[in-house]
């Protein structure tokens, strides 16, 4: 088997979620050669492929033995290999987004508001506004989330890291828009993730200019090629 950073480093921003699992002592390499690589994040969480012609990506699906599962995949045309083997299932196209400087961004102040971490005291306020999966949520919130909080102690919006890594939960509520609150929080989100020595990096769906719009004034980079999410009752 392959150092899989040979095979990765070759396209550092397609592969940034994989480069960046890897300075996790618990994720696992389960195949590295010179044509592809099939990462297992975190130890339990979903795969992560790549792969460079259709063989590999078919051998690579063969290695996934579970029923349910998620994992990210790339690039977008060999989805059709990959379900050849493992049945069709749901997917989610995205752009992968990658601060690539080292040099931290400027934490911009924006007037009455304070930037600060969650606590479980906002659990239900972020599953309101988010995503109701209190477990999951709670998670989050435990990793480290930050909020805005106006002048009044009311939450504005938040940011977070998903379960795999990537930056994400990027919420502003609909009457604090417009002020910078959301380039605040993802300022102090890639500010962290550099401080940690990791790679700050995000999936933004295809058709989000909204937010591509945001990573793009942050410096982000964007990889050429699609990553895609794919589910099997995961």
């Amino acid at each position: 088997m392959l150092d899989p950073k040979v095979y990765l480093e070759k396209d550092p921003v397609l592969h940034a979620d994989m480069l960046d699992a890897l300075c996790d002592e618990k994720t696992k390499v389960i195949y590295s050669e010179e044509d592809g690589v099939l990462l297992r994040i975190e130890g339990d969480g979903p795969y992560a492929v790549s792969a460079s012609t259709s063989e590999a990506m078919t051998k690579m699906a063969e290695l996934i033995d579970e029923e349910h599962f998620g994992a990210v995949i790339r690039p977008f045309r060999f989805i059709p290999e990959f379900f050849a083997v493992k049945g069709k299932m749901g997917m989610m196209p995205c752009y992968q987004t990658v601060y690539i400087n080292k040099e931290p961004l400027f934490e911009n102040n924006v007037p009455g508001i304070e930037i600060k971490p969650l606590t479980m005291e906002q659990l239900r306020f972020v599953c309101d506004n988010y995503e109701d999966d209190e477990e999951y949520i709670k998670s989050r919130i435990e990793y480290g989330m930050l909020g805005a909080f106006d002048e009044e102690g009311n939450c504005a919006g938040f940011i977070g890291f998903h379960g795999e890594g990537s930056m994400g939960l990027l919420t502003v509520l609909p009457e604090y828009r417009r002020r910078g609150i959301g380039e605040a929080l993802e300022s102090r989100n890639i500010n962290r993730r550099l401080s940690e020595g990791r790679i700050p990096y995000g999936h933004v769906v295809v058709g989000n200019e909204k937010s591509l719009g945001l990573q793009r004034k942050k410096g982000m980079a964007l990889s050429e090629n699609l990553v895609t999410w794919v589910f099997n009752g995961w």
